[in-house]
């Protein structure tokens, strides 16, 4: 009997070593989409380059530089771009699952993002993104209302951020829909560089410091680990930038954004 045993147990362990996958660089190189079943006119993803590159698809606010393997993660390097500054980023997520055509990426039990594989690049503006499409009518509410806000904030890498800000929602409605452009003045050899992104805005009540304070909140609709967000304070009729802790930004600089 203990002879029988040895031998099932062996048996196990390499049939278990045999069917183990072996994931290489190779099978992660590709165009690899986000599902997206929520926003299906957006078009989001990565690009993962034999040489160890990385671009992002469809994502102004999150830009992938980089990537690599550790064992049965993989990891994006990159820098992310929002409320005022450039941050660099090293997002480790684990292989869920891998096919040729598909592959499911997480972190723990925080989230899950299916992908899958095409042949090219998507023409990213191959048609224009309307936010007013994903704004629903509360019941009780006006007529929709559209708010420009404008401003040239600082920036810690380039002489200033032009903030174009066109804000959606239906009178008597804290929340709303956005659209932004973002322009990096003289970001890249001089010249200046733009962003575009469209987005969700909800109304808060309360600050770090103020909690009567009214906080207008932009989250794009690309950003689902909300690394992007955006919050500004109402202030009268304009925008006053707060930080990524709520807090107001304490300078004598302008963090402000005028009503057009």
């Amino acid at each position: 009997m203990k002879t029988w045993m040895t031998f099932a147990v062996s048996f196990c362990l390499l049939t278990a070593c045999q069917t183990k996958v072996q994931r290489t660089e190779k099978d992660f190189v590709g165009n690899w989409l986000e599902v997206m079943p929520v926003n299906s006119q957006f078009i989001q993803g990565v690009t993962l380059n034999a040489d160890g590159t990385a671009s992002s698809i469809g994502m102004a606010t999150l830009k992938y530089e980089s990537w690599s393997l550790s064992e049965n993660d993989l990891i994006l390097n990159g820098k992310s771009i929002g409320n005022g500054q450039t941050i660099d980023f090293s997002d480790t997520l684990e292989v869920v699952n891998l096919s040729t055509d598909s592959m499911k990426l997480g972190k723990g039990g925080m989230y899950r993002i299916d992908y899958f594989r095409v042949e090219e690049r998507p023409e990213e503006a191959k048609k224009p993104v309307n936010p007013i499409d994903s704004l629903a009518k509360p019941d009780g509410t006006g007529e929709l209302q559209t708010r420009v806000f404008r401003g040239t904030l600082p920036a810690a890498d380039c002489p200033g951020i032009v903030y174009n800000i066109t804000l959606y929602n239906y009178e008597h409605s804290g929340d709303g829909v956005f659209k932004a452009r973002l322009t990096y003045l003289e970001a890249e050899n001089g010249k200046d560089t733009s962003f575009e992104f469209c987005g969700h805005q909800y109304t808060l009540k309360g600050n770090a410091v103020d909690n009567d304070a009214t906080v207008l909140q932009f989250i794009p609709f690309a950003d689902e680990k909300h690394q992007d967000i955006m919050n500004f304070q109402l202030k009268g009729n304009d925008l006053e930038m707060l930080d990524r802790d709520m807090k107001p930004i304490e300078s004598k600089l302008n963090y402000t954004l005028k009503l057009q």
